[in-house]
């Protein structure tokens, strides 16, 4: 595989509170996938930073050759994303969480199977993370498999590659968890029919700030709301 052969792809990356990191995170993104795929776009939904997030992002814009969505208030990770992905313009769309724990690199090796799927997941198979958040993904994954019978390591991996049929179907969907999103994308495209398969992927510990993933003291709440939009994600509409 040349870069000859890669269709032009958008990136999307979610950004809040990454002042620390995030300039380091776009040059590896630009360098090691965009750069190297002519027609690519690279955006970036910043949701409502304090920390000069903003400033950073405007001033290397034009270094990466960014397409900017910049909100004053923070619309939620779900919404940024949705933001992102009803954005993209080009046949093949990567979305990478913005923390700087994966390596832009696999993008090309999860592109390959973009060949025979529809939706290509990374599966951090030596995860870097709190052992609490390694038995809450166990759970959580085996608790999907059980109920929508969609059985994966990874299902609510935020670094993944879709093309852009999977994409208009599940823009046409609602979008019902505030948390664990990505999993919801996940069985959706299952459940309509698309081709969903995962490639394992590196996973390194942050290196910059706080974890921007489930807080402790909020799990009672975020389990009762993932349960209670379980049954109403099993309706989609075909349309």
């Amino acid at each position: 595989m040349t870069t000859e052969t890669i269709k032009p792809i958008s990136l999307i990356i979610v950004v809040h509170q990454e002042a620390e990191s995030i300039e380091h995170v776009v040059k590896e993104f630009y360098e090691k996938v965009t750069s190297k795929i002519p027609g690519s776009e690279f955006i970036v939904c910043e949701d409502g930073s304090t920390d000069g997030t903003k400033e950073i992002l405007s001033k290397i814009k034009d270094t990466y050759h960014l397409t900017l969505d910049m909100r004053e208030g923070k619309r939620g990770y779900t919404n940024a994303m949705r933001d992102g992905i009803g954005a993209a313009k080009n046949p093949v769309i990567f979305f990478s969480d913005s923390d700087g724990q994966h390596d832009p690199a696999d993008f090309w090796k999860m592109y390959e199977g973009l060949s025979d799927y529809d939706m290509v997941l990374g599966w951090k198979k030596d995860r870097n993370d709190a052992f609490y958040r390694l038995m809450l993904t166990r759970v959580f994954n085996k608790l999907i498999g059980l109920y929508f019978g969609v059985r994966l390591h990874d299902t609510n991996c935020g670094f993944r590659l879709m093309n852009r049929k999977v994409v208009d179907f599940l823009l046409r969907q609602d979008w019902l968890l505030q948390y664990c999103n990505n999993a919801e994308l996940t069985v959706k495209a299952v459940r309509g029919g698309f081709g969903v398969t995962e490639v394992p992927v590196s996973h390194f510990q942050r290196k910059y700030g706080i974890s921007r993933g489930l807080p402790i003291k909020k799990l009672p709440k975020i389990i009762v709301h993932i349960l209670r939009n379980f049954p109403k994600i099993k309706y989609l509409r075909k349309d």
